[in-house]
């Protein structure tokens, strides 16, 4: 199975149109949206195709915002989709229990005086978030975190001897020994990067390739 996954669109449907043409060109058969969708013509198009997703912190906050349709199609994303041997999330796979789609988290955050960081985590610039996140894989009994909010593309590998090191480049052959935590990018802004992407994950091949888009 090839999965395209796209993160932090942000209502911008020219780089979604081209991520997805990339993607088709490619062979990907699954779509998966890492939430930060942010407009009703890119919610139509994902759910023309099919894709499948999670909520971000945008879809928490401004579902209400969405035509009908659209908002029927946010309550039902859950915070997290799970494969054979990943996960993938808006920011990271933990959230506090009890809690399963977007009307839950905004109550949570109204009741309880926490902040979107607390929620939402950015694991680029939190490394203690990061060993969280390996733990939840381990616990799962999972090899890859898929993520989006960052709007970085960025990959981390952990080892066996449990050293966690940023990989360098857009192409990455999945080691059986270690682990990995990816971070997509965004379509909208991205971070450390001069394009938007997204990731290609290929599960027959094991590899992950970074892809760019214009």
């Amino acid at each position: 199975m090839r999965y395209a996954i796209l993160s932090d669109i942000h209502g911008k449907l020219r780089p979604l149109e081209a991520a997805l043409a990339d993607a088709r060109q490619l062979g990907a058969e699954t779509i998966i949206v890492l939430g930060d969708v942010g407009s009703d013509a890119c919610f139509d198009l994902l759910r023309s195709i099919g894709a499948i997703g999670v909520f971000g912190n945008w879809e928490v906050s401004r579902w209400r915002e969405l035509s009908a349709t659209n908002q029927q199609f946010v309550l039902s994303m859950t915070p997290m989709v799970a494969g054979d041997d990943f996960l993938a999330v808006h920011a990271a796979p933990w959230w506090p229990e009890g809690l399963s789609n977007v009307v839950d988290f905004m109550e949570y955050m109204l009741t309880s005086n926490v902040k979107w960081r607390q929620l939402f985590p950015y694991l680029d610039e939190d490394e203690d978030a990061r060993w969280q996140a390996l733990a939840e894989l381990e616990t799962r009994d999972k090899q890859v975190l898929f993520h989006g909010h960052t709007h970085r593309r960025e990959v981390w590998r952990i080892g066996p001897t449990g050293r966690m090191v940023r990989l360098k480049g857009q192409h990455i052959s999945l080691d059986t020994r270690a682990r990995y935590l990816v971070g997509v990018g965004s379509l909208s802004r991205p971070e450390g990067s001069a394009a938007p992407g997204y990731a290609l994950f290929d599960d027959g091949t094991r590899t992950i390739e970074l892809r760019e888009v214009s």
